[in-house]
């Protein structure tokens, strides 16, 4: 399974017009991966991300809310599954497994996508490069099959 990190799921929705490039490549990925039913996977820490980046980055708040939750719409329409906030005991029992993750805001993600036996994290956060071999980082480009 592929869990899709914030950074990919804001190319897809909220970024499509600065960055192109990568909406482009991540669309191409995603409809690759709906082909193979139960592989995608993302997490509440991921939809969280996008909706706050959506309120950050709008001229207003009302506008922000509206654009994030458009954003999130467009997600929960993929086949994807949708992961719950950790428990306490399930962040305490992992999270020595991700300590060479510099940005402590990816470990959830990494968490929640081992737990659920995803094996890839599809992101463009090149912090998740230090992830153990239980999990391998790779890109939406490095995914798509030519």
């Amino acid at each position: 399974m592929y869990y899709l990190d914030t950074s990919v799921l804001l190319a897809y929705t909220l970024a499509q017009a600065v960055e192109p490039q990568r909406y482009e490549a991540t669309r191409r990925c995603i409809n690759q991966l709906q082909a193979q039913p139960g592989s995608m996977v993302t997490s509440f820490y991921a939809l969280h991300e996008v909706f706050l980046f959506a309120l950050d980055q709008a001229p207003t708040e009302e506008l922000g809310n509206t654009f994030g939750k458009t954003a999130l719409t467009e997600i929960l329409a993929l086949p994807v599954r949708v992961l719950p906030l950790l428990s306490r005991t399930e962040r305490t029992a992992h999270i020595k497994k991700f300590a060479a993750l510099e940005d402590s805001t990816d470990v959830p993600h990494a968490i929640s996508a081992y737990l659920s036996n995803c094996r890839v994290i599809v992101a463009y956060d090149e912090h998740f490069k230090k992830l153990p071999p239980l999990l391998s980082y790779r890109t939406p480009e490095q995914l798509l099959v030519p």
